[in-house]
């Protein structure tokens, strides 16, 4: 049986309690949404809303699907004691969790499970732990060492196989601690215009995609500030999208690729996404902290945080197109990680998700890379490396 992206998203099937694909907004793009059916949330929002908006209606449908297998497999299951925790005898196979600030060392003075993982570049077994993998908000019961790590989906990624899992797990860590990197130190990006396309790239497929999209955002009155992170020797071009409403909110998409016009198109559509997500919110009070992702939106309505956003988009300087990368395959990812001085490792997950959702075919898990700038959730608990601008990130 061959992977079926709408057949993944029937509730007979298990993974979601309900979903739905919804005709093209304003800005031409097909929205695909669903609740993920582990049946234990306590909260609405967020904590188990998922979906993805493309142009192309397929494409919707089968990133919403994805995004559906990835955030269900982040729960723990029953199957996990057979599958996934490691005995208690296997010290010497535990990562650092504390240098790359993924957790606190107060944590260590509980005894919470770690979980079966690989090292891709050695081959070789290792063991992370459960609080840096798990990712389940309003979805079980608080632990004594929940407040010591501030887990977050990201590194999480499905799909038929294994390898394709893994590529693309590992290219969202290096999207995140591109973009986070540059955020926490405010580092000027290389704002993009797409009047200085060559010819040669404006007359592909993948570019005219793209620039029907931008036409259509234009015509609707949004004018997104596109650009690139500064990167050396980075197998991926990370491309961004900011879409600053003074008065309303400041919305920011990423998408990193081999192909930059690839990566620019994936930023302009999660900034579009983003935006909708703020338009369909109810007008927020400021949040006492941001602690999730609802806060964090409610944040990012607030007019210090927009300020903070177009003053920083103010630095960008131009540039032109980054150069084209071969697209990278696993060994290539994880040496680029290994040159910094990062390890990756990777969890299975696949063993969580409905039966029926595991015979289609789907291969879910989540990339650990000790080393690259953590996503924080939560604000409160501090774990954001020292000396970095503290402002909470704009990632939603």
């Amino acid at each position: 049986m061959s992977i079926d992206p709408v057949r993944t998203l029937d509730p007979a099937l298990g993974l979601v309690s309900e979903s739905g694909v919804y005709v093209p907004n304003e800005v031409g793009l097909w929205r695909t949404a669903g609740v993920l059916a582990h049946g234990r949330a306590s909260q609405a929002g967020f904590a188990s809303a998922v979906g993805a908006f493309d142009v192309r209606k397929r494409d919707s449908i089968t990133r919403g699907a994805g995004e559906a297998v990835e955030r269900f497999a982040l729960a723990p299951a029953p199957a996990d004691s057979e599958h996934l925790i490691a005995g208690a005898g296997s010290v010497d196979l535990r990562i650092d969790f504390i240098t790359p600030g993924l957790g606190r060392p107060s944590a260590l003075a509980y005894e919470f499970p770690w979980y079966r993982a690989t090292n891709l570049l050695t081959g070789k077994a290792s063991h992370v732990p459960a609080p840096v993998v798990d990712y389940c908000p309003g979805h079980t019961d608080a632990n004594p060492w929940d407040g010591f790590f501030d887990p977050s989906p990201n590194g999480a990624a499905s799909g038929p196989s294994e390898d394709f899992a893994q590529i693309a797990g590992i290219g969202e860590v290096l999207e995140r601690d591109a973009f986070l990197a540059a955020w926490h130190q405010r580092t000027p990006l290389l704002s993009f215009d797409v009047a200085s396309l060559p010819d040669a790239v404006r007359s592909t497929q993948e570019t005219r995609g793209f620039l029907l999209l931008l036409d259509a955002a234009r015509s609707a009155g949004v004018e997104p500030l596109l650009a690139f992170i500064p990167q050396q020797g980075s197998p991926l071009v990370t491309a961004v999208c900011v879409i600053a409403d003074e008065a309303h909110f400041g919305a920011v998409g990423l998408k990193a690729a081999a192909h930059p016009v690839s990566a620019l198109r994936g930023a302009l559509q999660e900034g579009l996404q983003i935006r909708e997500l703020f338009q369909t919110r109810s007008r927020p009070h400021s949040p006492a902290a941001v602690t999730d992702d609802d806060s964090r939106a409610d944040f990012w309505t607030t007019p210090a945080a927009i300020d903070a956003l177009l003053r920083w988009g103010q630095s960008f300087q131009p540039a032109g197109l980054p150069d084209i990368q071969p697209s990278p395959d696993v060994e290539t990812l994880v040496r680029y990680l290994a040159g910094r001085d990062i390890p990756t490792h990777w969890v299975n997950l696949t063993h969580r998700l409905p039966p029926a959702i595991q015979d289609m075919g789907w291969v879910a898990g989540k990339a650990i890379c000790p080393g690259t700038v953590p996503l924080t959730m939560d604000e409160t608990k501090g774990l954001f490396l020292p000396g970095h601008v503290s402002t909470p990130h704009p990632l939603i």
